[in-house]
């Protein structure tokens, strides 16, 4: 049965791989793109957001943190890897959460399971923004990944009428041609 949690874990999941496809259509260099005001470079950015979502995984589940060894340039591939990694990791993690208001221990204090839950989700959503703003600012134009276009693209929810005609066949994920 697909519960709310599975279509948010669901979303985070589809919106990282929507991210890597429209980013591999990119020239190299793109990643190393960078805008002020937000986290660091694209690379650098979803870099971060992946790494930490496999600490909150271990965390959610009591498990030893690894400290990873982390590139400050990880390629595409690499990228794709950790997204493939994390999303199989948050699928089983559905059904393993610790109650809610389970006290765990982090480095800097103790946080309830369902807060570091909303951490996660919440954390990948701003550092997929800042990615947009990055692309934005330096004169690109991303992708819709918010939660309506998961609905409209991965569960055929309506096609908004003010995006024009609907294609006989939606694509996995919005291009910037479609608003």
């Amino acid at each position: 049965m697909t519960t709310y949690l599975h279509r948010l874990i669901d979303y985070n999941n589809w919106a990282n791989r929507g991210l890597l496809e429209f980013l591999r259509t990119l020239p190299e260099e793109a990643l190393d793109l960078r805008a002020g005001g937000v986290f660091g470079s694209i690379r650098q950015t979803f870099e971060h957001l992946l790494s930490s979502e496999f600490r909150y995984h271990r965390s959610l589940l009591s498990l030893p943190q690894v400290d990873a060894v982390r590139s400050e340039t990880p390629s595409l591939d690499d990228l794709a890897v950790l997204a493939r990694e994390s999303g199989a990791n948050l699928n089983r993690l559905v059904d393993s959460l610790p109650e809610p208001g389970t006290m765990m221990q982090l480095r800097d204090g103790s946080r309830s399971a369902a807060t570091i839950l909303t951490q996660l989700l919440v954390h990948g959503v701003e550092h997929r923004a800042h990615i947009g703003t990055i692309l934005g600012a330096n004169g690109i134009r991303g992708l819709e990944l918010d939660g309506w276009a998961h609905g409209i693209f991965a569960y055929g929810d309506a096609w908004p009428a003010d995006w024009g005609p609907e294609p006989q066949v939606r694509a996995q994920f919005p291009t910037p041609e479609q608003d």
